[in-house]
């Protein structure tokens, strides 16, 4: 395919003369190519016309996605905060029943052993006096059985 006429060449194209002025070959050869560039020219602005066309629709879908993808990142943004918000919500209550719950143990845990230690303090004074009126009886009984042996022995004297 030729190259295709500018305005620049229309502008400085000259026709050499003839008898009766321009050569009309010449005249109609040039304006056959003129008429061909311009035919060229429409064709292609139209097909410019087409894609230009086509590419705004695409820019305006693509301006719809992205609002679309914004909203739907707000979104998830927004309820992942309120996910993150209620999760941070929870743990605090759960904290709070844990500690709660601690302290209670706690405290019942220090119920017990002072209640335990009471116990064993109270078996302990116990057995000091069963061991005290074990001696005291162990003590009447040595008691008894001297008595019982001076008496047997006195009469075992006496008998003799």
């Amino acid at each position: 395919m030729s190259e295709l006429l500018t305005s620049r060449d229309l502008e400085t194209k000259t026709f050499g003369r003839a008898l009766r002025g321009y050569a009309p070959d010449e005249v109609d050869e040039f304006l056959d190519r003129a008429a061909e560039d311009i035919q060229q020219y429409s064709l292609r602005c139209a097909d410019l016309e087409r894609q230009v066309e086509r590419l705004r629709e695409q820019i305006l879908e693509y301006d719809n996605l992205k609002e679309t993808l914004q909203g739907t990142l707000l979104m998830a943004q927004k309820s992942a905060e309120a996910k993150e918000d209620a999760a941070s919500r929870q743990a605090d209550a759960i904290l709070s029943e844990a500690r709660l719950a601690a302290k209670q143990i706690l405290a019942e845990a220090t119920a017990a052993r002072d209640g335990e230690r009471r116990e064993i303090q109270r078996l302990r004074q116990i057995r000091q006096e069963t061991r005290a009126e074990f001696r005291s009886m162990l003590s009447r009984f040595a008691a008894l059985v001297d008595g019982e042996e001076d008496r047997t022995a006195g009469e075992d004297d006496a008998a003799r």
